[in-house]
């Protein structure tokens, strides 16, 4: 139901290729100024602003509906795959429109999705409390508005079940608006966090992301500009610090380039470049600190949407085992 129909994690991992040479010198003129790495990011925002496509909402008559009942699906203009997907709709009609909290299912090429969804307004604004993204595993819990007037949203959610990675299981908040996308990941004794502000735009039905990313735990300090490309597969396009306190000799700053990896041994990034993504760091905590409260308010509204569901005996459209899932 957003933008991009479920929040786009992007998970980072540094793609290094090409020939690796090492340079045994403390010089620090391969790192780059505060200045170059905030032009980057400038440059790399606008080019993926000017790839922006448009946005429309679909009216889509749900399949289990006999009587008009049509619901409002925002999608982008490139994506033809959805007019031919599957719409199922286990709530309230009014006036011929979709209205109140229900469940709608959706199934087309890249998408098959079960979502808390309350129509308010007279469908001006729609809230959603539940992603289910089946196709890739993934529960989420939050709040997300979509004005359809103004034609914006905004939400605030977390990832149900964490992640397992070799740092424990992750637990990931996400800020996402129409522009950027903010994610902070973490695990329960923050011996583990990563922060990331993705900015990101689809171009034929392809996603074109530039991210800011820095991991943080006690032995390893990684930041990264990246672009994503081609299904959200990450090649890094910016610098890398690397501190390993337990072994100082270790320490080193890599400059990615087309060409290539330096490695200058010894090194570190100057304190305003350091300064520049602390302050990025703070945003994106600050951005996602209001998940919690969302996640609250998300869970009152399934309970009063299951209140009603859960007393269902038999529905037409899929199997009941299927549908009294949430209710387990």
């Amino acid at each position: 139901m957003s933008i991009k129909n479920t929040p786009q994690i992007i998970l980072i991992s540094a793609i290094l290729t090409g020939c690796v040479n090492t340079i045994d010198t403390t010089d620090l003129e391969v790192v780059p100024s505060n200045e170059t790495l905030m032009s980057l990011e400038t440059d790399n925002i606008q080019q993926i602003q000017d790839k922006k496509t448009e946005y429309r909402f679909l009216k889509i008559q749900p399949a289990n509906k006999t009587e008009k009942c049509e619901i409002a699906y925002m999608t982008n203009e490139g994506d033809l795959s959805v007019q031919n997907g599957q719409f199922f709709w286990d709530g309230s009609c009014t006036k011929g429109k979709a209205d109140g909290i229900g469940r709608l299912f959706v199934k087309y090429e890249t998408t098959d999705s079960e979502q808390i969804v309350e129509y308010s307004d007279n469908q001006t604004l729609i809230n959603i409390y539940l992603i289910n993204d089946k196709k890739n595993g993934t529960l989420y819990k939050g709040q997300a508005e979509i004005d359809l007037d103004e034609k914006t949203q905004f939400g605030y959610f977390r990832s149900v079940t964490p992640k397992k990675t070799k740092y424990g299981e992750l637990i990931t908040d996400i800020l996402e608006t129409r522009d950027v996308t903010y994610i902070y990941r973490y695990n329960q004794d923050n011996s583990f966090e990563e922060y990331t502000k993705s900015y990101c735009a689809l171009e034929n039905d392809n996603e074109t992301c530039f991210n800011i990313t820095t991991q943080v735990k006690p032995d390893l300090e990684r930041i990264s500009f990246s672009n994503t490309v081609n299904n959200g597969k990450a090649k890094e396009i910016g610098y890398v610090h690397e501190s390993n306190p337990a072994n100082p000799d270790e320490k080193s700053v890599k400059l990615i380039t087309e060409k290539g990896t330096v490695t200058t041994k010894n090194a570190e990034f100057p304190l305003e470049y350091l300064t520049y993504i602390r302050e990025i760091n703070n945003e994106i905590k600050n951005r996602v600190s209001y998940v919690p409260e969302s996640v609250a308010l998300s869970e009152n509204k399934i309970e009063e949407y299951k209140n009603k569901a859960c007393a269902v005996t038999s529905v037409d459209f899929m199997p009941l085992d299927e549908y009294q899932k949430i209710c387990n």
